[in-house]
């Protein structure tokens, strides 16, 4: 690896560009694009002025984009070395979740869950002996909220808001309780479900991701 260093995370919704400027250094991000709407020029120019650009894409149309704006750029995938020991299937693991687990494995080592949050929200569990043991993966919270408002006539879209009680009194309320409080339900539901299936007791919980907070 050359320095400085760009890394770039191609989801479905945006493109985060960062650079790193030594080893060890932490990244920062420098541009971030929708990725419908990226452009060669526009790679060219988020990424000026580095040495070496390692990518992870979870979608072929910007991956096709960035491949041109970036002849030499390695992608992260089924062969690459990420340092820790998996079970899963590689070549069928998004090259996201696999620099998640990496990242998280990196920093905190083992007894972890990683949960990211973005179009999708995938889980990943490293059990006490630092083996990925795979994960789950589910609407992320847009795509989860949007479902009913794009497929009725007259309900909302919510954003994200702690329900005040699950009876709700109007439907804003119910909405609030059966979308925002669903939604909080299943994201620990599978975060318990996935430490209980492996033994983990007390895992430690990273979130990451566009909508983690």
């Amino acid at each position: 690896i050359e320095y400085p260093l760009t890394v770039i995370d191609s989801g479905y919704t945006s493109v985060k560009f960062s650079k790193v400027a030594r080893a060890g250094g932490a990244p920062k991000l420098v541009a971030s694009a929708p990725t419908a709407k990226l452009t060669i020029a526009r790679a060219r120019r988020a990424g000026s002025g580095c040495r070496s650009v390692y990518i992870s894409s979870v979608v072929p149309s910007a991956s096709r984009v960035l491949k041109l704006a970036y002849p030499a750029a390695k992608f992260i995938g089924a062969r690459t070395k990420t340092g820790f020991a998996t079970v899963v299937e590689r070549e069928t693991i998004g090259s996201d979740r696999l620099a998640n687990v990496a990242a998280a494995h990196t920093r905190h080592g083992s007894k972890l869950i990683v949960a990211s949050f973005g179009t999708a929200a995938t889980f990943d569990l490293i059990d006490g002996k630092g083996v990925h043991r795979g994960g789950a993966i589910a609407p992320g919270w847009k795509s989860f909220a949007g479902i009913l408002s794009a497929h009725t006539a007259l309900l909302p879209r919510l954003g994200a808001k702690k329900a005040k009680r699950f009876a709700g009194r109007n439907t804003r309320e119910a909405l609030t309780a059966g979308i925002g409080g669903g939604y909080a339900l299943l994201v620990s539901g599978i975060i318990a479900m996935l430490a209980d299936e492996a033994g983990v007791k007390n895992p430690r919980v990273v979130f990451t991701g566009g909508d983690a907070d």
